[in-house]
């Protein structure tokens, strides 16, 4: 008999690959999303699901579109990546275009890039709200929503579970940075990644306590969030890690 339980899945950019293997794990034992709160790279994967498609078929999906970033040499004051192979994966497969015709119900995490707030978007159109929720500041331009621009929701939220905890019980949440030991020859951009994760760390341990269970799995710190290329390994990692917990968990 399947089980209904709300999820919240982490930001992480390539790392995010590693939900639909803790989705596929949790699916193997008959547990699906009731409801899932998301941003940046979560909101991804989980617009596909609340749209009614299987991990198989997302993970799918993730591999023919060859899901990435795409360099636009603009200048560097407006941002020189662009979602813009996101955006055309999302307008190509998803069936529904709105928030209030989701067969599930999503919530997706932005920030508000005026006033550093966060927003939740649950209304209105889909595809914006998941592209605002996934643009890095610097790297991509901010996605401007009725006047308003937004960027990653990672800044105010990594783990948005907060529209959850009114309507829902038992939250599962997923994060996908584990932090790892510091390496001080890791190098420029290794370190810089180490402090985003330690910027917005604070509040994922904040969130992880509204969890009844938290599933962080080990070994993603191998990889950068740009590691597209290694989807099968992150892939594989989430749904391994996941299998081994669940079989202690339930």
């Amino acid at each position: 008999m399947p089980v209904l339980r709300p999820f919240v899945l982490s930001g992480g950019g390539a790392r995010g690959y590693a939900h639909l293997g803790v989705l596929k794990a949790f699916a193997e034992r008959q547990i699906f999303p009731e409801a899932i709160a998301a941003t940046s790279a979560g909101s991804i994967a989980a617009a596909f699901i609340c749209d009614g498609f299987h991990t198989d078929e997302v993970r799918e999906i993730f591999r023919q579109q060859k899901l990435g970033l795409s360099m636009e040499w603009k200048n560097w004051r407006a941002g020189f990546l662009s979602l813009k192979k996101v955006e055309e994966a999302l307008k190509k497969n998803l069936r529904h275009t709105t928030f209030e015709s989701l067969p599930v119900p999503l919530y997706v995490a932005a920030t508000n890039f005026a006033n550093g707030e966060q927003k939740i978007f649950d209304r209105g159109p889909l595809i914006p709200a998941i592209l605002a929720a996934s643009t890095i500041p610097m790297l991509f331009r901010p996605v401007d929503i009725d006047g308003v621009p937004y960027v990653d929701g990672g800044l105010s939220g990594n783990l948005p579970v907060e529209p959850l905890l009114l309507k829902y019980k038992r939250v599962i949440g997923v994060h996908v940075n584990p932090l790892t030991p510091y390496n001080p020859a890791g190098g420029f951009f290794a370190n810089m990644e180490r402090t985003v994760h330690m910027a917005i760390r604070e509040p994922v341990l904040k969130s992880k306590q509204q969890c009844e269970y938290f599933i962080e799995p080990e070994g993603l710190g191998q990889f950068g969030i740009f590691d597209f290329s290694k989807f099968d390994a992150i892939y594989t990692i989430g749904l391994g890690y996941t299998r081994k917990l669940l079989k202690t968990m339930m």
